[in-house]
């Protein structure tokens, strides 16, 4: 894609991690937003290594905002977990910003994916049929379509971009949620029943409070409104934040996500059909859960014969 001035304003989210904040915050520092926003969570009670990585993350912010931008920042005092702490970052962004793109402090982005969201924020922004854009694609190179993205009800986070209107519509509680099920539930979403009970498990997994995150509200709410994300033909962001004591990626079944290779977008097609790619949904769906579903059943069945798992 050509040079530009960069116009959107950026989120970024950040936690305990300085290694992976730094390379994210440098890669913005490439793009040069007008406007910067970063959210920090406090540390958890108890834990002086985690005190002082959390304020080596808040030093980074000061040392590598250099361009002429307007920062923004929200540092909490106490920690107030995933969940209620990214929510809430992404409640003060929007209620600044009509729309915008979010980067957490372990996902990289090519250069070419703040671009990429520009153009697409501009172009669906009155669009109701667009929930939000993504910069994943799990689809390992195989093409969805001949132009630059595709159309998805999934609504992948490794960096992303979305509108007020958008978020607005996310409901942590998701009360939504039996009018949906005696809707038909997923499979009004995703026909193929294996997929479709997966994902409703997941969602009563969450309304139990099994999940302290705030993504599954997100991805319902776009179900609930009928709503798609764009995804891009190649990946432009990485997610470098795999193991050790990350949250959300620290099991195994994970590492063959790790570190992505992104693709530069040097061209770009406009995709005029908007219709949900449902096949390039399941080959993501394959990649993501059923290695994971396979090894617990393996170790359900090893626990149930009184082998060692």
């Amino acid at each position: 894609m050509e040079a530009f001035t960069m116009q959107t304003a950026v989120l970024l989210l950040a936690f305990n991690r300085p290694d992976t904040t730094r390379l994210v915050l440098e890669r913005i520092r490439q793009a040069r937003p007008p406007r910067l926003y970063v959210a920090c969570d406090a540390a958890r009670a108890g834990r002086p290594q985690e005190a002082a990585a959390v304020a080596e993350v808040r030093a980074l912010v000061e040392e590598l905002v250099d361009w002429p931008c307007n920062l923004h920042t929200l540092y909490r005092e106490q920690n107030l977990g995933c969940k209620m702490a990214v929510s809430g970052a992404i409640s003060w962004f929007f209620a600044q910003e009509e729309m915008g793109i979010i980067l957490e402090d372990d996902c990289l982005p090519d250069l070419s994916f703040f671009p990429y969201c520009e153009t697409l924020l501009e172009r669906f922004k009155d669009d109701e049929r667009i929930f939000m854009i993504s910069g994943n694609n799990f689809q390992r190179g195989k093409a969805t379509s001949a132009h630059s993205y595709y159309y998805s009800w999934l609504t992948h986070i490794w960096g992303w971009a979305s509108w007020r209107r958008s978020w607005e519509r996310v409901d942590l509680e998701m009360k939504q949620w039996p009018a949906f099920m005696a809707a038909g539930g997923v499979q009004q979403i995703y026909p193929k029943k294996r997929y479709a009970k997966v994902w409703e498990r997941t969602f009563e997994r969450y309304l139990a409070g099994k999940y302290n995150t705030w993504d599954y509200p997100l991805l319902f709410a776009s179900w609930w409104h009928r709503q798609l994300t764009v995804l891009p033909e190649v990946n432009l962001v990485s997610n470098i934040g795999f193991g050790g004591t990350h949250t959300h990626t620290a099991s195994d079944v994970y590492t063959k996500l790790s570190a992505l290779p992104t693709v530069t977008l040097n061209e770009f097609s406009h995709n005029p059909i908007i219709s949900p790619q449902l096949k390039a949904d399941y080959r993501t769906f394959d990649y993501f859960m059923f290695p994971s579903l396979l090894r617990k059943g393996m170790r359900l069945l090893a626990q149930k014969l009184g082998l060692k798992a």
